[in-house]
């Protein structure tokens, strides 16, 4: 069993928490509520841990929603969680170079670029390939990890509706709540004390 976590954490925590009752009851936010996971995620091993749960999570919708029998690309996202796993669970050079490869078949996926004033867009054809690149990404690199863990955060939970925007909405309370309970899970909250 884990520690007890500290009070920072069980703050933060019961505020994701609550912003997921808000968003189910009908509110909506701008994702940058988000960063609050940036000082959740400042340690390697934590934020190693987050973002695996939320590839496997990213894994088990792909093949069971309505893409599921996309062969190629589902087991692209498969593979890579499982390497994933491998080097979270055992840090090791091969392993890192295994995971460098798979983060490079990721991007290849939405490799397709725009040009607009000011700059050039990437195009994003499939969300859930982007998760996961992002979870393998945060794992990655050490310096812009937590950006990474918040990006990851971003690319899991926002969500689209015309009525509302782009943003955390309504559709994002129970992928928020899948957030809130990595979180109650790693530190052993329990849930009624949220």
């Amino acid at each position: 069993m884990r520690q007890k976590p500290p009070k920072a954490v069980l703050s933060r925590v019961r505020r994701l928490a609550q912003m997921a009752r808000d968003l189910s009851a009908g509110a909506d936010f701008s994702i940058t509520r988000l960063t609050i996971l940036k000082s959740l995620c400042e340690d390697p091993e934590i934020r190693a841990h987050f973002a695996l749960y939320l590839a496997r999570h990213t894994s088990r919708r792909a093949n069971s929603g309505p893409l599921s029998g996309d062969e190629p690309r589902n087991g692209l996202i498969t593979n890579s969680v499982e390497r994933l796993g491998s080097y979270v669970e055992s840090p090791s050079d091969p392993e890192r170079e295994a995971l460098r490869e798979v983060l490079r078949e990721l991007e290849s996926v939405n490799n397709e670029y725009e040009s607009i004033p000011y700059g050039m867009v990437r195009i994003i054809r499939d969300k859930i390939v982007l998760i996961v690149e992002h979870a393998v990404r945060c794992v990655l690199s050490p310096y812009s990890a937590p950006s990474e863990a918040y990006d990851l955060a971003r690319a899991y939970a926002e969500r689209y509706n015309p009525r509302y925007g782009t943003g955390l909405i309504p559709e994002s309370a129970p992928l928020v709540m899948d957030i809130v309970d990595f979180w109650c899970d790693y530190y052993s909250i329990d849930r009624d004390d949220l």
